[in-house]
Order: C-alpha cells, then sequence, then structure tokens
C-alpha cells in the first residue's frame, strides 16, 4: 500500500503470525519495507554585520550571512526562501528569493541584506525561512527557520537649518531682491538616512498683511536637491518675486527620522525695495593704518552695471580709483567688500598721513546715474557726496 509521508511523517508496522495447528509461531526470516526517501534542508546561522549583539542605527544595512545544507541523501531542486522583516510596530515585510538546486549534502552559502527603517523604533526581527510552502516534501521542517532579532539606535540628533538669501546669511530686517534666490539647507550626520523627501521642508512667508503664504513643495518656484551619502546636506531653492514692503521667511525642516531642526521654525525678517538705488559709502576702519574695506547699501532688482570707487586729495587730485571688479562679488542690501584698500596710490606708493576724500561712482549701462538710497545716520557724514577718510600709520 502507499502511505502519504505528508500525513503520516513515523508509522508502526505490526506482523501478526499464528499456527492454528501445530500452535508454532513460524520464524519471520526478513521483513522489507520499500519507500521514496525526502530530502532533508537545514538553514543555520553564521554571521551578521553589524554583529547582532549590536544596536543597528537606523538606516544602516543589515547582513546575515546564513548557511543551507542538504542534510539527507536526497537530490532537493531550487529553493525558495521566505524572508520576514517585522518591526516594534508589529509591521512586517516579506520577500522571496530562490537558490540554486541543493545536492546531496551540499551546502549554499547565502547573505540576507535588510535596511533598517526610520519611525520611532526599538528593535526588529528577521525570520528566514527555507521551503516555506513545502513545495517540496522533507523529511524534517524543525531546522527550515532561522531567526535574529536586532536592537536599533533610535536617531534623536536634531537637523542643522540654515537660510541664505543670493548666497548671504542676512540679519533681521536686511534688504533683499525684489526675485532673490532663497537657500534652505538642512544638514544631517545621518548618512544611513539622507533626506532625500521635499516634504520634510516648511515653507512659509508672511507679507505683514496679515496673509501668509504657504508654499507647496510642488511649485515651480521651488527646486529641490536631496542629500545623499556623501552629501550631508538637503537643498531648497526658492525663487519668489516679491513687491515692495517688509516679509518674514518661516522655515522648519526635519530629518527622515522625524527630528526637527528646532522646537520653533527658523524666521528671517527682511525688506523688498523695487527702487534700484544705492547708499553713500563707509570706509571701515576709519582712520586706519594698514587696510580698510567699505560698506554700503543696495537696493533693486540688481547691481549696478559700472561702478567705481575715487579716492583723492583734499585738492581734488585722484590717486586711486578702485573698480567694481576690484570690489569683489556685490549684492542686493548691506556690501561689506572683499577687497581691502591698503593706502597706495596706482603705481603702488603709499600715500602720507593725513585726510582723504572719497566719492562712489555709478551708473547704468545707458548712462543713467543710480538714484540715493538715504541713510539718515550715514547721509550726516557726507557733504555733496563725498566722504572723508583718515590714514594714520
Amino acid at each position: 500500500m502507499d502511505i502519504d509521508a505528508t500525513n503520516f511523517q513515523s508509522i508502526k508496522l505490526l506482523n501478526v503470525t499464528y499456527d492454528s495447528l501445530e500452535r508454532t509461531s513460524p520464524q519471520l526470516d526478513f521483513w522489507r519495507v520499500s519507500y521514496t526517501p525526502y530530502p532533508d534542508a537545514a538553514i543555520s546561522f553564521v554571521k551578521s554585520e553589524p554583529n547582532s549583539t549590536d544596536a543597528i542605527n537606523q538606516g544602516e544595512t543589515v547582513k546575515i550571512h546564513y548557511e543551507v545544507q542538504n542534510v539527507n541523501y536526497v537530490p532537493m531542486d531550487s529553493l525558495l526562501v521566505k524572508y520576514t522583516y517585522t518591526n516594534s510596530d508589529n509591521q512586517s515585510i516579506i520577500s522571496y528569493k530562490k537558490l540554486k538546486p541543493l545536492g546531496i549534502g551540499e551546502k549554499i552559502n547565502d547573505i540576507a541584506s535588510f535596511i533598517i527603517g526610520a519611525g520611532n523604533l526599538s528593535d526588529v526581527r528577521i525570520i528566514i525561512e527555507i521551503n516555506p510552502n513545502q513545495n517540496q516534501p522533507e523529511l524534517h521542517t524543525f531546522n527550515n527557520i532561522l531567526t535574529k532579532q536586532f536592537g536599533i539606535s533610535k536617531d534623536k540628533d536634531n537637523p542643522l537649518l540654515d537660510v541664505y538669501f543670493d548666497g548671504i546669511r542676512i540679519m533681521d530686517g536686511d534688504i533683499v531682491s525684489p526675485k532673490p534666490e532663497i537657500l534652505v539647507t538642512l544638514t544631517d550626520d545621518n548618512t544611513y538616512l539622507p533626506i532625500v523627501d521635499p516634504n520634510l521642508f516648511e515653507l512659509k512667508i508672511d507679507t505683514g498683511r496679515n496673509q501668509i503664504w504657504e508654499i507647496p513643495m510642488s511649485s515651480p518656484q521651488v527646486k529641490f536637491i536631496p542629500a545623499d551619502q556623501n552629501t550631508k546636506a538637503a537643498q531648497l531653492l526658492f525663487y519668489p518675486q516679491l513687491k515692495e514692503g517688509e516679509y518674514t521667511l518661516i522655515v522648519q525642516g526635519k530629518d527622515a527620522s522625524g527630528n526637527k531642526s528646532g522646537i520653533n521654525p527658523r524666521s528671517v525678517t527682511f525688506k523688498v525695495i523695487e527702487k534700484q538705488s544705492i547708499s553713500n559709502v563707509l570706509n571701515y576702519p576709519n582712520p586706519f593704518s594698514t587696510s580698510t574695506q567699505f560698506v554700503f547699501t543696495l537696493t533693486g532688482e540688481n547691481v549696478p552695471d559700472i561702478m567705481s570707487i575715487s579716492i583723492m586729495t583734499l585738492t581734488g587730485k585722484v590717486v586711486k580709483e578702485i573698480t567694481k571688479d576690484e570690489l569683489g562679488p556685490l549684492h542686493i542690501g548691506i556690501n561689506r567688500t572683499e577687497y581691502k584698500w591698503d593706502g597706495t596710490d596706482e603705481y603702488g606708493s603709499k600715500l602720507a598721513n593725513g585726510v582723504y576724500l572719497y566719492k562712489i561712482n555709478t551708473r547704468k549701462n545707458n548712462g543713467e546715474e543710480y538714484d540715493q538710497y538715504s541713510v539718515k545716520k550715514i547721509d550726516t557724514l557726507f557733504k555733496g557726496g563725498f566722504g572723508k577718510m583718515v590714514i594714520l600709520r
């Protein structure tokens, strides 16, 4: 008779003999049992990376090295493997993989890789099961499952948020262009979970007129550059078109683990002046001995096309002409030049100690002069557009 081994994994054979005449039980010389043997695959743990005793960082990849061996003398076909990843919120992810056929006594070494997800997790459990649905009948199934549990080291560090207007960190109340490039950077030290989702940013503008604009990340005025494992900072570029007035930029960001950049959003107030103008120029320090820089304010959308600073004696003789290119990068708002004048003339000779006059010259390509941006405290130091500086070595 045929017996289904999946239903009867162990059986007993009972032989009953009798002799009604001689009343002597006949002797059994041998007993032959015919059957088709089943293979038996067994799984065993080799090692994990990182070590299974270590807490795993969120976003880190865990690798479990395991070995599968056919411990019986019957070969097996391609072997299905089931992976179950379950976190402390009891959420499971299941995936499958097929290994090559397993010969008699053969071993297969394989690696299962899992990325530890974000969220409020305390641990994860990983189950690796070979031949999970018993598509191939086996002699035993108790040796088909490998379970490993890992503690999670939660990311609790806040990301760092920074804001730039046209490449400059501004102070509250500074002047910016009507069409600024606003750059928001969010830097996170967790390289396992780079910030790749623009919706981790919140961006608002308070117009100061009981109106707050919430800027959607899908806006054509927004460009998102994700972080990666080489670049820790995600970048959000915002290109608004603003009318004249005072505004407040309100920004919040959080990392992939949900940590906010701060308890409260970052806010920066700024002013937009549409009119193209330039303030009087101060030099700092004044008096100076070795060098001095120039400070002034630009308003409007663009920096002047043509600009220079003329330095002259009290009699009106120009001893030094500083060009726009020499002054270095300029931007709308308060400028403090990278250029430092060392008190020498056009030929590099040191000028004598004393008082000198200076004047800023600006105009557009069409020859039109720039308007004057008035700063009362500064304007009182100038007469007819001329300022005074003192060289004192």
